[in-house]
């Protein structure tokens, strides 16, 4: 989330872009994205608590207008064991309905890649029917949402694989051998050497360079690097998932209009799932993809915002961390929409930590502050208070249901500290203040791959923030 201190940055350094205006974005023409708003309202709250006032046509399961019910229903028959006697035995036979929620955070998203790689190896990762993502948890639905199926034999890895956690810079004590799983590509694709690896800085950085260009760096390098990762075949893979009613969504902010969308990427790839597309159209679909993804992470004047196509409209799109952290609206209408008999799974990861810690200077409480650096503390009170509203909504989801596992970077009850954790020698907290001497703008490698480390041993020993019920 670094890259969007530079909102507050600009505002306090009074720098005026309208003398450097920039064109909007051409998008891909053809993609045709899937979008529904995602309501973030209170009135949203008030039918969360007293569902008795929602139409009770849904809660009987009659038919709907909304895909992702019809899915989930569809999906639940799916799941069904055999046919039992009465009503009461039939809904015992259906699996739950499993949910996943992934966060933004940046940088930080190693540490959702190495806890979900150590539930893999501890043999605890499900298939979740449904998977959110916003920012970097967008980045990492992709692999998570196949996380138990096969590894796609098309990935380049030559052409992005590297960094500690690849066993190039040595054995660091935690190397992942590339195609091994989509968890454990998941967990390379945060493994980097260098922040160019992901961002191109413009000349003149995050001043001159932000007003003549509009952004102090570009996505370029980190589309390359998604072009690769998420391979045709992957896409391919994605398709078929949907065709068994599994549903992948994106969450994004709309600059234009104001309001929050998800995009569904698994209506996205549909077409594929047939193997009968021409090479053009599966190319248009795979760079339609990563545009979307894209568009879930770009924070302007970070990065520029990525212009979105859909049957209706031509508009500007950027991180959906603007709007929530995290987001499972859409899942609950759908629950409730699909019809009584249902029971929920829901499982939260939060990439980041959700305490801003105290304002100090060396150690000590500030004394001297200036526009500048007031400005980025209330950037980083109100990122935290987004995220904490929004993890909120999803737990609230979890207790309603009875279900629920949440982990997040905050240490968990009675843990370790993230900053304390060793990896290769070094606390994540002494990796970071090494890494800091290149001046990276927001990708640290040697503390991203600390960080993932930790994640990691957090997964293996299942050490949730918070478990409903206390016990697996």
């Amino acid at each position: 989330m670094k890259l969007l201190r530079s909102l507050a940055l600009f505002a306090a350094a009074g720098l005026s872009l309208a003398a450097c205006s920039q064109p909007r974005p051409k998008p891909i023409q053809g993609c045709n994205y899937a979008m529904r708003p995602i309501d973030v309202t209170p009135e949203w709250q008030a039918r969360l608590r007293h569902p008795a006032t929602e139409n009770a046509l849904l809660r009987a399961g009659a038919p709907t207008d909304d895909p992702l019910a019809d899915a989930l229903r569809a999906r639940r028959r799916s799941k069904r064991g055999p046919l039992a006697a009465t009503p009461e035995l039939r809904a015992l036979a259906v699996e739950p309905d499993r949910f996943l929620a992934l966060s933004g955070g940046g940088q930080h998203g190693a540490f959702g890649a190495g806890f979900f790689y150590g539930q893999a190896q501890a043999g605890a990762l499900p298939s979740w029917d449904i998977v959110t993502g916003v920012s970097t948890g967008s980045l990492q639905s992709t692999l998570l949402f196949l996380a138990n199926q096969r590894v796609p034999g098309d990935r380049d890895y030559p052409a992005w694989v590297d960094g500690p956690l690849s066993g190039q810079e040595g054995d660091t004590g935690f190397v992942v051998k590339p195609g091994t799983s989509n968890v454990g590509d998941l967990v390379l694709a945060y493994s980097i050497l260098k922040e160019a690896d992901l961002l191109r800085v413009r000349a003149g950085g995050a001043g001159l360079g932000a007003v003549l260009r509009g952004s102090s760096a570009t996505f370029g390098p980190l589309r390359a690097r998604l072009l690769k990762i998420m391979s045709l075949e992957t896409l391919r893979l994605v398709a078929e998932e949907g065709q068994k009613n599994r549903r992948l969504l994106v969450g994004v902010s709309n600059l234009d209009d104001g309001k929050a969308y998800s995009i569904d990427l698994t209506a996205l790839v549909a077409p594929m799932a047939s193997h009968s597309l021409s090479v053009a159209d599966e190319e248009r679909i795979h760079g339609c993809y990563v545009d979307a993804l894209l568009a879930s992470s770009s924070v302007p004047p970070g990065v520029p915002p990525v212009t979105l196509q859909n049957p209706a409209t031509t508009e500007m799109y950027m991180d959906g961390g603007a709007r929530f952290g995290m987001f499972l609206q859409p899942q609950l209408r759908a629950f409730e929409a699909a019809g009584s008999g249902g029971t929920a799974e829901i499982t939260l990861m939060v990439n980041t930590s959700m305490n801003p810690g105290t304002w100090t200077s060396d150690g000590a409480p500030m004394q001297r502050w200036s526009a500048v650096t007031a400005a980025l503390r209330a950037v980083d009170l109100l990122e935290t208070q987004v995220y904490s509203f929004s993890a909120a909504q999803v737990e609230e989801l979890g207790l309603r249901y009875g279900w629920l596992r949440m982990a997040s970077l905050t240490a968990a009850p009675g843990g370790e500290q993230p900053d304390d954790h060793v990896f290769n020698g070094k606390t994540c907290a002494q990796w970071q203040a090494i890494d800091a001497l290149a001046k990276p703008m927001q990708f640290y490698p040697w503390y991203m791959a600390c960080t993932a480390d930790y994640g990691r041993s957090r997964g293996v020993t299942q050490q949730w923030n918070h478990r409903v019920p206390a016990q697996p």
